[in-house]
């Protein structure tokens, strides 16, 4: 038995408006990559193949499932054109539908079903043709059953389409207050109605409603109330006295202080209404609210500290950087790559030279303690295009042109908040560090984070 998944783009573009940082079959239903829920019911129907054919990119969606491995099935990637049938597409992968009998899920759908169920069995004895449509796409079978059997009346398995926020929200809702047994869901339960993810800090003070579903790297802080029906995502910090509730905040998002979501689906600086459909771009009251004049003066002085503390460093590693650096060039040691990233306006990039030293002796393992390879980035502070320290740099991608919403809290710097606290300083999982420091620093804090991460440096 082999699956074959067509999805064409035109069926989620309205998915990537709203999150355009996350391909629509990588976003998350209750913590969930979607595609995941479309492996594990291939897998249950006892399919050992499974190909994903679309006229969209499908480039992200490959690198995360890669070949299938990770669930014992092996996942394979085609394409298409949009104006191609399903008749056509199945001709354009006929060697893969050769010899065997073949799912066709056709369609930006999700498919309701019960992990505890025999499907394998099921999808054996079925005769071939349509088992269930609806108007965003319907479920095939093809080839030949081993059994003479009727299509039952009634199939342990629904279709539910995708084609709006709503559809997604009221989904999400459903599987969270009826379907939690009936998936394979992300998190460990000690107790029904409750999946919690890894590195999980929840302060004494902070309440937790079932039901609810909270995913990795994640902080409630102090007197916060995660109320019932809430999916908390991966990489989020929900700050002091705030309240959720019915709702749905996407990774990588910040919460802020006495901050009540009730119904809405939170994605980093996005506050979505998914009865409406209407969306509003929130100021973080700790980054993003309105220029008042203690909020210019506060992101002035920060500034202007910032400004002192490279000079200071450029004073302090000159001397060593003239000397080291023609040194290490001769010796093939010191290489350098200039690339583009994003700033925190919106359209605009700045160009960086990233430098790097090969640590293969003494000369090249001191230059690499100094920081010298951070030494030119130093005057980016002083004309206001890097802070000291702050965000590691996002590169540009030339597929999303404009920075991801999901990085709601971003701040590129030369030092990262992540270095000072020996943090990896790539993955996912450092955004939830720096976007902590991003709103709890201010400008004496941000030179003693800085005095860390040159500190754990040199070390």
């Amino acid at each position: 038995m082999k699956t074959l998944l067509v999805i064409k783009k035109q069926e989620y573009e309205w998915l990537i408006d709203l999150l355009p940082g996350v391909h629509p079959l990588l976003v998350p239903i209750c913590n969930k990559p979607f595609i995941e829920f479309l492996v594990d019911f291939a897998i249950l129907a006892g399919s050992d193949a499974l190909r994903i054919v679309s006229d969209g990119v499908l480039g992200s969606v490959e690198h995360y499932c890669e070949n299938g491995s990770r669930w014992g099935v092996e996942i394979s990637y085609g394409s298409m054109r949009p104006a191609d049938d399903i008749y056509t597409v199945i001709e354009k992968n006929r060697r893969f539908c050769l010899e065997e009998r073949v799912i066709i899920i056709s369609g930006f759908l999700f498919i309701r079903y019960n992990k505890k169920s025999e499907y394998a069995s099921l999808f054996t004895s079925l005769p071939s043709g349509e088992l269930l449509s609806c108007p965003h796409g319907s479920i095939s079978l093809t080839g030949t059953s081993t059994t003479k059997t009727e299509t039952p009346g009634t199939l342990p398995f629904s279709l539910a389409a995708l084609d709006s926020i709503g559809k997604y929200y009221e989904l999400s809702m459903e599987i969270l207050r009826t379907g939690l047994t009936h998936y394979v869901i992300p998190g460990y339960s000690s107790e029904e109605d409750c999946y919690i993810g890894r590195n999980v800090i929840i302060q004494k003070s902070a309440e937790i409603i079932k039901p609810v579903i909270i995913g990795n790297n994640v902080q409630i802080m102090t007197n916060s109330i995660i109320d019932s029906n809430s999916v908390i995502g991966n990489n989020v910090i929900i700050d002091r006295e705030s309240f959720i509730s019915g709702s749905i905040v996407i990774g990588n998002t910040y919460i802020g202080e006495h901050l009540e979501v009730k119904n809405k689906i939170a994605a980093g600086n996005l506050l979505i209404d998914p009865e409406s459909g209407t969306s509003i771009v929130m100021e973080d009251p700790h980054l993003l609210t309105a220029m008042t004049q203690s909020r210019v003066a506060g992101a002035l002085l920060r500034r202007v500290v910032h400004a002192l503390g490279a000079t200071f460093l450029i004073l302090l590693l000159l001397l060593p950087w003239l000397l080291l650096r023609p040194i290490l060039g001769l010796q093939g040691k010191w290489k350098r790559k200039r690339e583009q990233y994003f700033t925190r306006l919106p359209g605009k990039n700045v160009t960086l030279t990233n430098t790097t030293i090969e640590c293969t002796g003494v000369l090249s393992a001191l230059a690499k303690a100094l920081s010298l390879d951070r030494f030119t980035l130093l005057f980016k502070v002083l004309s206001g295009k890097l802070a000291l320290i702050g965000n590691q740099p996002l590169p540009v991608n030339p597929a999303i042109p404009l920075l991801p919403n999901t990085h709601a809290v971003y701040r590129p710097a030369v030092f990262s908040y992540a270095e000072a606290e020996e943090w990896p300083e790539i993955g996912i999982d450092t955004e939830i560090v720096e976007h902590y420091y991003a709103v709890h620093s201010d400008p004496l804090k941000d030179i003693a984070m800085t005095q860390k991460a040159l500190f754990y440096r040199t070390h």
